[in-house]
């Protein structure tokens, strides 16, 4: 392979890469639940922050998740820069994301953004690129009132901001108002987890056939 088809395999190889996350966002935020399933690998898995599994299984919650939703309650996910780093037919994607949230909690209505990067294990079988492993790496977060002033002050107890888990407090203070178990081990941004994950990566792409 000439030097310029190199140079095109691997750009055609990020772009599909790439493409099957945003294909991912905007089918899982307009519920559009056989084009979301396309996107992994039947045997792919999930860790995020509200589950931890198959990707069938968390199709299948966010599917309750969406049918259970209130009128005004909301989910979206924002996707912005991303790298792919490319060998054969293996590949590591990590993109930003913004997890943007509009939930009722104890009765008030709030806002919460995540802002995250999902790291993804892509492997290309039978001509297609997709997820074989979906993990998120968590940055910082915030929770804002939709109705400033409404929130007594109650309603933080149990907030920790002084802990291994601060990138992510506010995304734990809804998921236990939520009534979700949030998973052990996400990943902290900068943190030992990271780097283990990061070494699992490297790992994944050196046993690329």
């Amino acid at each position: 392979m000439t030097d310029l088809n190199s140079r095109l395999q691997a750009i055609t190889d990020e772009y599909e890469i790439t493409r099957v996350r945003r294909v991912w966002a905007y089918s899982r935020d307009h519920a559009d639940w056989q084009t979301l399933a396309s996107c992994f690998h039947p045997d792919a898995t999930v860790t995020i922050s509200w589950y931890s599994g198959t990707a069938l299984g968390f199709i299948e919650r966010s599917k309750d998740a969406a049918a259970n939703r209130k009128p005004e309650e909301r989910s979206a996910h924002w996707i912005g820069n991303a790298r792919a780093t490319v060998d054969r037919n293996r590949a590591v994607l990590e993109m930003d994301v913004q997890i943007l949230s509009r939930d009722y909690l104890d009765g008030l209505l709030f806002d919460c953004v995540c802002y995250a990067r999902f790291y993804d294990l892509f492997e290309k079988r039978n001509g297609e690129w997709r997820i074989s492993r979906w993990d998120c790496i968590y940055d910082k977060d915030r929770l804002d009132p939709v109705t400033p002033g409404a929130v007594p002050a109650a309603f933080y107890s149990g907030l920790k901001l002084d802990d291994d888990n601060n990138s992510c407090a506010f995304m734990r203070l809804r998921q236990g108002k939520k009534g979700r178990q949030v998973p052990s081990g996400l990943v902290m941004g900068g943190s030992e987890g990271e780097k283990r994950l990061r070494a699992q990566g490297k790992a994944w792409l050196a046993a690329a056939s």
